[in-house]
C-alpha cells in the first residue's frame, strides 16, 4: 500500500504533517474516554511467601508500566508500541483547583497556544528566552511550573501483563492509547528512535518502538521511572490503518475543542470582570477610603 494513505489527501496535509512528525526528502469511532499509558513512580508493595513466613516486598517495581481503561489497570515492566500521531502541549497542575490545566496540542510550540484558563500557554513568555536568569523571579517561577509535554497516541501491547499482585494475567494487544511524557530524559530517548526512522525517510507507523521502563533517583533519593526506548520491528501498512490514524486525529480535534471552550469561557468571564470594574467607575459605584 503507498506510503501516503487516503485520510492524507482527504485533508490535503501529508501523512508526516498529520502524525505531527517531519520526513527527511529524498535530497536531504475512539470515544472521549481511551486507554492511558503511564509509569509507576512508586512500587506497589505486596507479601510473599519465603522460609514459611510473609515477607513485605514489592510486586510491581517503580518504572512499570500502566495501562489504565476506565477503572482498570494493568501493570507491564515492557510495551511495544506503534506511534500514529504526537502532538506538542504545555501543561501545569493546579493544586488550588486540583485540574491540570492545558493548552491546545500542536506540531510546536512555537507562537500563542491558546489554554484551558483563558489565555496563551498557560502564561509563560513566547518564543525563546536568551537570558532566563535576568527574568523576574515570579517569571522563573511560572515557567518551571509549565512543562511541555509530548502526547504520543498509536497502539500498545505490553510485554508482561500483570495485576497489582503483580501475577500474570491476559491482555489484548494493539490496544489504542494515549500517552504523555514529560521527562527530558524519556523525551530524548524516543526522539532518538524517531530521529533514526527520519533518517531512513520511514514514518513512524511503519515500526514498532519497545519501551523499557528503568529506576532513577533524584539527589534527595527519591525514586522514579523513566522510559529507554529502541527500535523494534517493521510494519507493513495496511488499509485499516486509515481508520485508526482517522480515530486519533478526531480524538486530538475532541480534546483541543475542550480546551477551547474552556479557553473562550474563562476569557470570557476575564473580559465580563474588567468591564464590570469599568462601569463600576464610571458609575461612581466605588467607595474611596481615606489613606
Amino acid at each position: 500500500m503507498s506510503n501516503e494513505l487516503a485520510i492524507a489527501n482527504e485533508r490535503g496535509q501529508s501523512m508526516a504533517e498529520l502524525m505531527g512528525v517531519s520526513i527527511k526528502t529524498s535530497n536531504a469511532d475512539f470515544l472521549p474516554s481511551i486507554s492511558r499509558l503511564g509509569m509507576l513512580h512508586q512500587p506497589i508493595m505486596g507479601e510473599v511467601e519465603l522460609n514459611g513466613k510473609m515477607i513485605k516486598t514489592e510486586v510491581v517495581p517503580v518504572g512499570a508500566f500502566t495501562l489504565k481503561t476506565g477503572d482498570d489497570i494493568v501493570y507491564s515492566n515492557g510495551a511495544t508500541v506503534r506511534v500514529f500521531a504526537q502532538r506538542n502541549q504545555w501543561q501545569r497542575w493546579n493544586s488550588d483547583t486540583e485540574e491540570m490545566e492545558k493548552s491546545v496540542m500542536s506540531n510546536s510550540l512555537n507562537g500563542d497556544l491558546k489554554d484551558s484558563i483563558g489565555g496563551f500557554n498557560l502564561g509563560r513568555p513566547t518564543g525563546y528566552i536568551e537570558d532566563f536568569n535576568a527574568l523576574p523571579d515570579a517569571t522563573k517561577q511560572l515557567m518551571r511550573s509549565v512543562k511541555r509535554v509530548m502526547v504520543y497516541y498509536g497502539t500498545v501491547s505490553l510485554d508482561s501483563p500483570m495485576n497489582e499482585k503483580g501475577e500474570p494475567i491476559e491482555a489484548a494487544a494493539n490496544i489504542p492509547f494515549v500517552m504523555d511524557v514529560k521527562n527530558r530524559d524519556s523525551l530524548k530517548s524516543i526522539n532518538g528512535v524517531m530521529s533514526n526512522f527520519k533518517k531512513k525517510n520511514m514514518l513512524p507507523i511503519m515500526s514498532t518502538i519497545k519501551l523499557e521502563g528503568i529506576e532513577d533517583s533524584i539527589p534527595t533519593g527519591a525514586k522514579f521511572g523513566k522510559i529507554q526506548a529502541s527500535t523494534g520491528d517493521a510494519v507493513e501498512l495496511a488499509s485499516e490503518d486509515n481508520d485508526t490514524l482517522k480515530d486519533f486525529l478526531e480524538l486530538i480535534e475532541y480534546s483541543n475543542g475542550k480546551i477551547l471552550d474552556l479557553h473562550h469561557d474563562r476569557a470570557k468571564i476575564g473580559t465580563d470582570g474588567d468591564a464590570d470594574l469599568v462601569e463600576g467607575i464610571i458609575n461612581n459605584d466605588f467607595v474611596e477610603v481615606d489613606e
